[in-house]
């Protein structure tokens, strides 16, 4: 009987896949997630990358989670930011990480002392343009090295404002319908513009909406997260160091257990009593 009873449970725990989760880590690319059959539903967690940092902290990247509705077989579109770097040469802006990270901009000090912002992490469901993203981790702004010239952290539904010196304006936050000024965009941090701006210049953080830029000497401004395409969706502001990363966690997957009509309940109910039955005899 115990032989009948185990033989029963193994074929039935065979249908159910265990939990599954899948992280991805920055690598400069998109990468991509095709969806197991029987899987409905994921899980993720995405935390944004985090802005250059100098003497003064570069802005950290947002976290954002949710559960996505899939369908079986499509493929999912992941970005995972990378943090911001120095801009190296006098009024030529770089430094800006992977997935939207801005531009900061140097002047002609040795050794450079300012950097880009740090690029979102996002999901992409349908397509993998920016309209197609359903979950966004917002990125911090780039510092510099001037007093207090801090990078603002990413979102929130609003990125940090970025620190700011010796005049400068400040830079602004991205939010949930436009991009922190100066030069914040859909997607994409603000970028230094040489000549109509004066270094040092932290680049924006990206995000939804990008952080922005000062005009001068100052830090930039993170990104925004965003949870529109997801259920049960929280963001938390300035929780990522370095490189961003995404995490997918698939649910057991109870959709592949085959459903049994009541006459078919039945049927395996009589043939265990049967074995039992026969077994027994044999006894």
């Amino acid at each position: 009987m115990n032989r009948i009873v185990l033989g029963f449970f193994i074929a039935f725990s065979a249908l159910v896949a265990e939990a599954q989760t899948t992280t991805f880590n920055y690598t400069g690319a998109q990468q991509s997630f095709v969806v197991p059959a029987g899987v409905t539903s994921v899980n993720i967690a995405t935390q944004g990358a985090a802005g250059w940092v100098g003497t003064n902290p570069g802005g950290l990247g947002g976290s954002a989670s949710g559960t996505l509705a899939v369908t079986p077989g499509e493929t999912l579109y992941i970005y995972v930011g990378g943090q911001g770097t120095v801009a190296t040469v006098d009024q030529v802006p770089a430094g800006g990480g992977f997935n939207g990270g801005g531009n900061g901009m140097n002047n002609s000090s040795t050794p450079p002392v300012v950097g880009g912002g740090g690029g979102a992490s996002d999901v992409r469901q349908g397509g993998a343009a920016l309209a197609n993203r359903v979950l966004v981790a917002g990125g911090g702004g780039g510092s510099t090295n001037n007093t207090g010239t801090f990078g603002g952290d990413g979102g929130g539904l609003v990125g940090a404002n970025g620190g700011t010196c010796c005049g400068g304006t400040t830079a602004i936050g991205g939010s949930q319908v436009a991009g922190g000024a100066f030069s914040g965009s859909l997607g994409q941090g603000g970028n230094a513009i040489p000549v109509t701006q004066t270094p040092w210049i932290g680049g924006g953080g990206g995000g939804y909406y990008g952080g922005g830029t000062s005009d001068m000497h100052s830090g930039g401004a993170g990104g925004s997260s965003y949870l529109g395409g997801v259920t049960s969706g929280l963001t938390t502001a300035g929780v990522r160091a370095g490189n961003g990363v995404v995490v997918l966690t698939l649910s057991a997957v109870s959709a592949s257990i085959p459903t049994l009509s009541e006459s078919m309940m039945a049927l395996l109910a009589l043939m265990l009593v049967a074995s039992v039955v026969f077994l027994r005899k044999r006894a």
